[in-house]
């Protein structure tokens, strides 16, 4: 190959890439310019789009867009929600003349006229300079600005009245509490998604919220008065997800339960949470880094009222949109819930598999046996797959295989985000994230018919009358709760599953209704008393009140819970109030009783016009043998026809009385770590499953690599519970802080008793302790010296690592130069706006491990007056061109070289 042929191909190569270039030099930028065409994606910094709002419409979360010199009008409350958008960062201070490789307010006036008070301080830090005039009085009601204000105080219990509670526009929806992004997180300015929690020992009821640098766990079970147990933080990102598995352990006689957290754009892996200590704290478990990262996390055959397992299931975890073979879902057995082991991981697979969110159903009817690949007698997994451009659906009742079943899309497919089922299981309710930015239609929710796992058909599209984003959404009885973005909470009545009816709605976003991505994330309408979560990304957590079902007929449990003898026939009664006549299915549901001690059935309770009377589920209750404690099951109720169920009516507790139990007595936790400059440890020890007569217990502490009179101080003793004493007893340990250097080492914490049966699933806790002579420093480095421009936004990103694994800090501080106002200061990557002149500014990036022992590093950022750039390629604005149209004219030039060329050469040989 000559050098005239590698010229062609590298200049082909070089026009070709710069769509690509767009995403390297900025993360997924859109270009804005004054004299811009508003056509395509914006996403060709050779040819931007004109307006804010239609480059906004094209974006997606993480993206930003460039804004290149010019004046732009200020004429209307959009505008102004897509220079708040905290998902969307919006700059100005570009220029057409170099491509917007470079961001210099000074020099390339980006100006917005006619511009609220309130908003010019944060657009000047964003590089845009601001001229306020008597119209924005006008053309920005002061509603409006009130609006976008977030509240920093918890507010509670406000009825729906006149369309609003608490200045919130609703119908149908009582806001119960809202607590605040600042209440929920020391360390976060922003939540993501959300999910639920009851404490099946006790009935308390939890919000678990996803926040941008951690998971913040609140108790709900007041939920005028809720309160923040505690977070796990963890590394900045916009994206996490969360799940919980809870099942009974029945060597403790207790339920257990662990939330499981996944986090995009980051290195921590999955998060797995201990919940057991609930309602005074959480504890982290540990983090798998089978993958760095993943967008969301799934627990398939679980109740998800009570995220427990399902009977004749197998319970897995999935994670999606992870980094291996091209974000493919992969699945994890739960055997040992705080440890899950791998039990799928896909092979051959690529980007085009990706699973961007999932959901699942058991099916038990025939289409088990004649569409399923892999069922079971009792039934199988269907996963649905949703795989950014159609659902999927996958028969993964072999925990370690799949086989796909269907692949079906829709029209005007922008990205096929998420989805839930029916309670019948023959309808997916299907949401797009971008059909609204890209088609510019109002919010729609495509619901397609599953009755044929292999052939599912579009059968009917809700179309809202706004065009806010449709997020996630989740089916309870016949009614469809869906985080709606700027439009908040919406409820839909899905009694005609292809033609759904909006009923109710909270507007936890009231600024505007846009297609940008603020508001309301996620949503949880699963508690058992019927209260729903709502997570809002700038304001918090929402705990409302669903009165959608308040006029309608509908079913219900008259109590929460019921008392049976065993060896019975236990009548259960359901309700009904209203006229219609209506039918709702009911299944029996294991908990701590399993199968030989009651009947696991399902059926269907019918009524019919002005038929008031209750009807019974009949349960079949098996004998106990003389040991047996109380047992516990559940039933719930589903599928309605022709009515509803009761808001918090459909699920209900029922004890089988056992004989009183002495209980179980065990370590709250398996294994501890200390530090070994921590003067003591102390253990908790738990009774629980029984409060009977008096125990007694025997504890020890048992040498290992650490020693006893070396590393710690001997110790044995007896602990005793009273009759009716079920309160936690502790054990102090005491240690001793050599100045040896030397590994990690550990001992145990061990029970006895008299009688093995008293005692429960944890007897031994191994403690290590670590040593701090061996401890090394984190090691950190912030990068590089950098050279912007005056007004400039900056961005600095460190890495921090700490050879334990055990950081506990990370901060920047600006230790030289003009004073500036450094954000995110608390994780690796942090931003500031330059100052106005020019100076050198230097940041120290400091890193504190567990024992307290800090490192920092600096570096220098070099602030200068900005100068004209070199033009890139041609200078002429055109919006047909730009840059372009240098790279084809010199395609062409070379092109009529290399003819000429090969003409003379022709011309020699034939001579």
């Amino acid at each position: 190959m000559n050098a005239l042929q590698i010229t062609l191909i590298v200049l082909l190569l070089t026009f070709m890439s710069q769509a690509a270039l767009a995403h390297t030099d900025h993360d997924k930028a859109r270009f804005v310019a004054e004299n811009g065409i508003d056509t395509g994606k914006c996403d060709n910094r050779f040819r931007p789009c004109k307006t804010l709002i239609y480059a906004a419409r094209q974006a997606n979360k993480g993206d930003k867009i460039l804004v290149a010199e010019g004046q732009y009008y200020f004429d209307n409350a959009q505008q102004a929600q897509v220079l708040n958008d905290s998902l969307l960062p919006v700059l100005g201070g570009f220029s057409r003349k170099d491509h917007f490789q470079a961001q210099k307010p000074a020099l390339h006036k980006t100006t917005l006229l006619n511009v609220p008070v309130y908003l010019s301080e944060a657009l000047y830090d964003k590089g845009f300079d601001t001229i306020v005039d008597g119209k924005a009085t006008a053309t920005f009601p002061s509603l409006t600005a009130q609006r976008m204000e977030v509240s920093t105080t918890v507010s509670a219990n406000e009825s729906c009245s006149d369309g609003t509670a608490a200045g919130y526009p609703c119908n149908n929806i009582d806001l119960l509490s809202h607590v605040p992004v600042s209440t929920l997180s020391s360390v976060s300015n922003g939540a993501n998604d959300i999910w639920g929690h009851v404490d099946l020992n006790n009935s308390r009821e939890y919000a678990i919220v996803g926040m941008r640098a951690s998971i913040a766990v609140v108790d709900v079970t007041e939920p005028t008065s809720p309160v923040v147990v505690g977070e796990i933080t963890g590394q900045s990102t916009s994206w996490r997800d969360i799940k919980v598995y809870q099942y009974f352990d029945s060597a403790a006689e207790r339920f257990k339960a662990y939330a499981y957290a996944s986090a995009d754009s980051v290195t921590e892996g999955f998060t797995i949470i201990d919940l057991n200590d609930l309602p005074e704290s959480i504890s982290l478990v540990s983090r798998n880094t089978d993958d760095n990262r993943a967008h969301n996390i799934y627990i398939s055959n679980v109740d998800y009222t009570l995220n427990t397992p399902l009977t004749g299931a197998t319970s897995q975890l999935h994670l999606v949109g992870q980094d291996s073979n091209g974000g493919a879902f992969r699945s994890y057995a739960l055997n040992a819930p705080q440890a899950p082991t791998p039990s799928y991981i896909p092979n051959g697979l690529t980007r085009a598999d990706y699973t961007h969110d999932a959901s699942s159903m058991h099916i038990t009817d025939a289409r088990a046996q004649t569409e399923c690949v892999n069922a079971t007698a009792s039934g199988c997994t269907v996963m649905l797959d949703f795989n950014e451009g159609s659902m999927r659906l996958w028969d993964h009742t072999n925990t370690s295989n799949t086989s796909e079943l269907s692949n079906t899309s829709y029209n005007e497919v922008a990205y096929t985000h998420s989805g839930w089922f029916s309670e019948d299981k023959q309808y997916a309710f299907v949401h797009d994230e971008l059909d609204e930015r890209n088609f510019s239609l109002n919010t729609r929710v495509m619901i397609f018919d599953i009755s044929s796992l292999t052939a599912p058909v579009l059968a009917g599209v809700w179309n809202s009358d706004n065009g806010t984003i449709d997020h996630n959404g989740y089916v309870r009885g016949n009614r469809y709760y869906m985080s709606n973005y700027e439009r908040g909470l919406t409820v839909l009545d899905i009694s005609d599953p292809t033609a759904p009816e909006e009923v109710g709605f909270f507007d936890t976003y009231p600024a505007f209704n846009s297609t940008n991505f603020n508001g309301a994330w996620g949503v949880y309408p699963f508690l058992p008393s019927g209260n729903i979560l709502v997570s809002d990304i700038q304001r918090g957590l929402f705990v409302l009140k669903d009165n959608t079902l308040t006029a309608t007929t509908v079913a219900a449990f008259s109590q929460s819970s019921y008392e049976t003898e065993a060896d019975t026939t236990f009548n259960l009664p359901v309700t009904k109030s209203g006229d219609s006549a209506m039918s709702v299915a009911y299944e029996v549901l294991a908990g701590s009783a399993l199968s030989n001690d009651v009947l696991l059935t399902s059926g269907e309770l019918t009524w019919g016009t002005n038929d008031s009377d209750a009807k019974n589920i009949t349960l079949s209750v098996s004998s106990n043998n003389d040991t047996e404690s109380n047992e516990v099951f559940f039933v719930r109720l589903f599928n309605p026809q022709g009515g509803g169920i009761a808001s918090g009516k459909g699920y209900t507790q029922v004890t089988i009385l056992g004989t009183a139990q002495q209980g179980k007595v065990e370590l709250s936790k398996s294994e501890l770590a200390v530090l070994e400059t921590a003067p003591e440890l102390t253990v908790n020890i738990v009774r629980q499953g029984g409060s009977e007569g008096e125990v007694s217990v025997n504890y020890s502490l048992e040498n290992g690599t650490a020693v006893s009179g070396e590393d710690f101080v001997s110790q044995s003793g007896t602990l005793t519970w009273s009759d009716g004493d079920t309160a936690d007893k502790t054990v102090t340990v005491t240690l001793i802080n050599d100045s040896v250097d030397e590994e990690d080492e550990q001992f145990r914490l061990v029970l006895a008793a008299q009688d093995a049966n008293l005692l429960g699933g944890v007897i031994e806790t191994l403690i290590t302790i670590k040593d701090d002579e061996s401890n090394q420093a984190p090691v950190v480095n912030a990068g590089t010296d950098v050279e912007t421009d005056v007004r400039a936004s900056v961005e600095l990103t460190g890495s921090a690592q700490d050879p334990e694994g055990a950081l506990t800090n990370l901060e920047w501080t600006q230790t030289a130069g003009e004073t500036v106002t450094i954000r995110n200061s608390d994780t690796l990557t942090m931003s500031f706006t330059a100052p106005a002149t020019a100076s050198k500014l230097t940041f120290a990036l400091s890193a504190t491990d567990e024992f307290g022992v800090s490192t920092s590093d600096t570096v220098t950022v070099n602030v200068n007056e900005s100068v004209a750039s070199v033009p890139v390629g041609d200078s002429s604005n055109s919006s047909g061109g730009g840059g372009s149209t240098t790279l084809l004219s010199m395609l062409a030039l070379a092109f009529v070289v290399w003819l000429r060329r090969a003409r003379l050469q022709k011309v020699i040989l034939n001579s």
